[in-house]
Parts: C-alpha cells; structure tokens; sequence
C-alpha cells in the first residue's frame, strides 16, 4: 500500500513546515503521553486498594454490641448489652451461610506487660479461636498458629508478631518453645507471624500476641463476654446475609428490638471492597475522559492543520484529478499523512509515558506508598491506547480528505 516514492511523499509533506508540524503533533504527544500515565495511576490505585486485602476473606463480617436504640421489653432505650460465648453454639446451629467464626477477647496492654528475661515490651494481645486464621490469612515465619487442641485443652500457648519476636529475642533465635510472661502468666510461644494483608482489625498484628480464647477467659477471668465476633460467609452466599442472619440471632438472643439498627455494629468487608470498586471505577472513567480529551484535542488540531494544508495544495490536488488520479488516491494520500503524523507523535508519547510509568515503579519499589501500588499499565491497555491512537490518526484525516475530493480540477487549476 506504501510504496518507497509513496513515504518520500509523505514525508516530505510532514517536513514541508517543520515548526508547524511539530507543533501540531506535540498536542498528540501529550494527549496520549497524559493517557498513559493516567492510567497508570489509576492502575496503580487499583491494585494498591486491592493489595490491602490480601489474605482476608472480603465476605467476612465483623459485630460489635452497642447501646440499644429502642425500647424493648421493658428494657430502655440506650441499653448497653454485651455478646457472650453461649451466642455462639447458637449462631453456629442457626445461621446456614456462616462459614469460619470466631470471637475476639482483648487483653490488658499495660507498660512492658510482655518480658522474657531482661528484654520487656507493651503489647496488645487478643484471644481468638483458629478460625480467625482463615479469616485472615498470616505468614508462618516460624512454628505454626493456634489449633483445636490448644483451645480444647485451654492451653498456655501464643504466637508472637514479628516485631514482638524482634524485641523479646535475639536475632536469629529460636522462639519456638521459649516461655514469655503476659500480664504476669507465662506463655509458651509455638509459632512466630506476619500478616498479609495490610487492613487492620481490632490490633497491629506485628506488635500482637495470639493467644486461645478459651485460655485468655480461664486465665484472665474476663468472664463470658467478647468483645467482637467474625463471621465469614460460605461459598454462594453474599456477606450481607450473614450480617442479616447473625444481627437477627443477637437480637433474639439478647432481648433487643427486631427493627433496632443501632443496638449493633457491623462492619461488612465485602460492602467496603464494593465502595473501593466503586471508586476505582469513578478513578478509571475520569483518567479516561481527561486522557482521551488531551487526545482529542491534539488530534482535532491536526484535522485543522490537514485542512489548511488541503487548502495550500489546491492546484497540486487539481493537477492531480486532471491527469487521471482516481478519488480513492486522493483520500488515502491525505489520510495517510494524517496517520503517519499521529502515529509517530503519539509513539513518542506512550514511549515516554511507558518510561516515567517505569522510573515511578522503581522509585514506589524502593519507597512504597500505602494504599498505591506500581502505576503500571496493562499489555492490554496498551494496546487499547495505540489503536485509539490509530483510529484517531484516520479520523483526524477524514474530514480533509473528504474536503480535498470536492476540489474540481478545473477550479483548482484556475486558483492562485
């Protein structure tokens, strides 16, 4: 379709005005050189948001008793009640879409209320049962995490956050089997954690101690309440049915009024995760609309300069129609130089734009921001952005080939 004489002509059209041309293209380059980095901003937004949710199951629910906001049995309003551990067996029996479940207990976190021989360090400690495990995953540096024996059998074990480890312990130094004294009870420590995901609930889990629920009742005497209840969704059932079946159940159980919205808190992750879609996809549209709008204003600045190009060229076009150049050659040659200018324009641009998206990832690598990962952009929406770039080369050529096929060759040939 280009043939060597076809190039040398185009080009030397492009080059005819120089300045012109190059400031015509630089509004390409920096439409979509300003659409790849937006959206590898955005892109990196996205993953950043998501990468905080490693590891914890998005359809976990997690309750909180509060003050009751209606009347009810002849109990007031503003009722401060607390779950126990007799809600769970009956959730456990009552409500079909919990999968995992688990109650959360806090400890006292007093100054250096954690010592192991003359190292000491003030941390939060929680009783759980092995299910929060799979509610929210955690790396095993060493050991292993709390099973069924150990809350079974009331056990004095606990595993340690990593910088609990790095405080308590010298470098290198096995913890596993090492006694360490909380709140003045000595505990063995069987495993050493980090978590995965970078969401926190209810403690820090590099400075926690884990330790089982049933131990940190029997042991600290904290009686039959908890202090927070995760529940996880089964397979096939939506988070927001275990928030409805559980609320339901406290309810009943703890004398608080069906239509009562205040009595408890519930914090469903799966509803977050949808505000944080919500708003990536708000994030996406706009760098669309302002990366395609930069683009199309460089691309309907060369549509203008194509036409006063066409307008220059009047008598070359007439020549042309009178030594028999058919309308399909005039089109092609007039679009062509419109792609050929927005394809190179617009190369350059992605290249630069591709090459600050790739210094940015190695500084954010070097130096992470929380909550924004890489910004990097997609194989696919590369290749999204260069044939937006291609049908704009065409259509910014459109409209003046169009204008140069009305030129009659006598008209033009008359035209000074």
């Amino acid at each position: 379709m280009f043939d060597l004489d076809s190039w040398q002509e185009i080009w030397s059209t492009i080059t005819r005005n120089k300045t012109r041309s190059l400031l015509t293209a630089f509004g390409v380059f920096w439409g979509l050189f300003m659409l790849i980095v937006l959206m590898g901003i955005g892109s990196g937004f996205k993953s950043g948001v998501f990468s905080m949710l490693d590891g914890l199951d998005v359809r976990t629910v997690v309750f909180q008793s509060d003050a009751t906001g209606l009347p009810y049995k002849g109990y007031r309003k503003g009722r401060y009640w607390n779950m126990t551990s007799r809600d769970l067996p009956i959730i456990r029996q009552n409500a079909q879409s919990v999968e995992y479940m688990t109650p959360l207990l806090s400890g006292r976190s007093g100054d250096s209320n954690t010592v192991r021989g003359l190292k000491s360090g003030s941390y939060s400690n929680v009783g759980l049962l092995p299910d929060y495990f799979k509610i929210n995953a955690v790396e095993v540096l060493q050991g292993r995490i709390l099973n069924e024996m150990d809350e079974e059998q009331n056990r004095k074990v606990c595993v340690i956050g990593e910088e609990v480890y790095e405080t308590l312990f010298d470098i290198d130094e096995d913890p596993i089997g090492q006694n360490i004294r909380l709140n003045g009870i000595y505990f063995q420590v069987v495993g050493v954690v980090k978590q995965i995901s970078q969401m926190t609930l209810f403690s820090y889990p590099p400075t926690t101690i884990y330790i089982p629920f049933s131990t940190m009742q029997r042991t600290f005497t904290r009686g039959d309440y908890i202090h927070a209840l995760f529940c996880s969704a089964k397979p096939g059932y939506p988070s927001a049915m275990v928030e409805e079946e559980v609320s339901d159940i406290l309810k009943r159980n703890h004398d608080i009024a069906p239509e009562d919205t205040q009595a408890i808190y519930s914090y469903n992750i799966e509803k977050e995760l949808m505000l944080f879609q919500n708003l990536t996809l708000g994030v996406n549209v706009l760098v669309l609309i302002v990366g395609l709008g930069a683009l199309f204003s460089g691309v309907i600045g060369i549509s203008n300069i194509m036409l006063v190009t066409v307008r220059e060229r009047t008598r070359e076009i007439g020549v042309r129609r009178a030594l028999g150049a058919k309308p399909r050659n005039i089109l092609w040659q007039v679009m062509s130089e419109s792609l050929v200018l927005t394809s190179l324009a617009g190369l350059v641009g992605f290249l630069v734009a591709v090459g600050v998206l790739a210094v940015a990832s190695q500084i954010m690598e070097a130096s992470p921001i929380e909550g924004f990962g890489p910004p990097l952009i997609s194989f696919g929406l590369a290749l999204g952005a260069m044939a937006i770039l291609i049908a704009s080369g065409a259509l910014a050529g459109l409209m003046p080939a169009l204008k140069a096929l009305q030129i009659k060759a006598i008209d033009a040939l008359r035209d000074e």
